[in-house]
């Protein structure tokens, strides 16, 4: 059996439980698989301040410790803080889709490495409630922003049934999304990459940085934002809240985050 050396997880509704938290059995689990060798990989959707409480609750200090955010946007060294792959925007690269999705009256927010801003002109954006304020968080006009601002990803937080008709719109209309992604990674959550970001591509990398292939690969997920790093993991386990494509694709499932999923099939695998 090919040796299972690297584990991505995704974050919210996978590896953390409902309320944000890392629960004390998962944390356990994972330092003591870190510690005997295997490289635990954060695979999420999140800028880094909103990752590092866990990086150090879970103990990735050691040198060869990466992370990986913004859907695959951005590969982190946590040891050294240096990038290997940072894929960003900058404001020109996204006029013409801000500004259909501001005739739906919907509402952006720009996410940096180090903080969010939710775009006034664009109206009220309920994303805050979802990021929190562990990341610094800003209102501001598009005149206002800075002028060599670049951004891994730009997000659009609306209903589940306004979201559907966004991608709708985007679907017919390929002309806009020639030099970027658009995937859901919460149903209430469209997140916008620059094209060809994606976990799988991400993870891809940083196997082959490490002289490792998707043989050596286990990834956990629950939506559609995880469905590439699924398909490439030799393991690929979805999560029992998992949405029905996720659970298709992967080879396994495993409890829900509220029942300590993650851990639950990692102690049974290993």
């Amino acid at each position: 059996m090919t040796t299972i050396q690297m584990i991505a997880l995704d974050m919210d509704n996978t590896l953390l439980l409902p309320n944000k938290t890392l629960s004390e059995k998962s944390t356990h689990v994972l330092r003591k698989l870190h510690q005997n060798g295997k490289k635990i990989v954060l695979t999420t959707g999140r800028p880094f301040p909103n990752v590092k409480n866990f990086v150090t609750q879970l103990g990735l200090n050691q040198p060869d410790d990466h992370v990986i955010l913004f859907n695959g946007g951005l590969i982190k060294n946590i040891y050294t803080d240096q990038n290997i792959l940072d894929k960003h925007f900058i404001l020109e690269d996204v006029t013409d889709i801000f500004n259909v999705i501001a005739n739906l009256n919907l509402s952006i927010d720009i996410v940096s490495h180090d903080s969010v801003f939710s775009i006034k002109d664009f109206g009220k954006s309920h994303y805050v409630d979802l990021v929190g304020q562990l990341i610094p968080y800003f209102e501001s006009t598009l005149d206002q922003l800075p002028q060599a601002i670049t951004f891994n990803k730009f997000v659009v937080c609306a209903t589940e049934s306004q979201l559907d008709y966004l991608e709708t719109v985007l679907q017919h209309t390929p002309r806009l999304t020639q030099n970027l992604s658009f995937v859901r990674s919460r149903r209430i959550l469209l997140e916008f990459i620059p094209h060809g970001v994606n976990k799988g591509t991400a993870l891809s990398k940083l196997l082959t940085h490490f002289s490792l292939t998707s043989d050596n690969l286990m990834a956990f997920g629950d939506e559609e934002n995880d469905l590439t790093m699924l398909k490439l993991a030799k393991v690929s386990v979805a999560m029992d809240n998992a949405i029905p494509s996720i659970k298709q694709v992967a080879n396994h499932t495993t409890k829900s985050n509220q029942q300590d999923g993650v851990a639950v099939f990692l102690e049974n695998y290993f």
